[in-house]
């Protein structure tokens, strides 16, 4: 089992959280995003919310309007804008 879950983050969890930050980086650099925030954290939160909803058994629906909640709850602390 120890093996399995490696490969899970290694493949699956780990690749997703470096997309997440990459698009991070890209915002900091067009100044949409402040350039002191700490991306792999952000992009960790991110993450675990879609993969709690998943192991929560939330329905598609409600898993389909995390991006717009996670985007209205973040996007105030990480923008450049007031």
């Amino acid at each position: 089992m120890p093996e399995l879950l490696a490969h899970v983050v290694t493949r699956a969890v780990e690749s997703r959280v470096t997309q997440v930050e990459h698009v991070l980086h890209q915002l900091i650099e067009r100044g949409a995003v402040r350039a002191d925030i700490d991306t792999r954290t952000i992009a960790t939160m991110v993450f675990g919310a879609f993969f709690g909803a998943f192991l929560r058994g939330d329905a598609a629906a409600a898993r389909a309007s995390l991006p717009e909640q996670l985007t209205t709850t973040l996007w105030p602390a990480l923008t450049t804008r007031p």
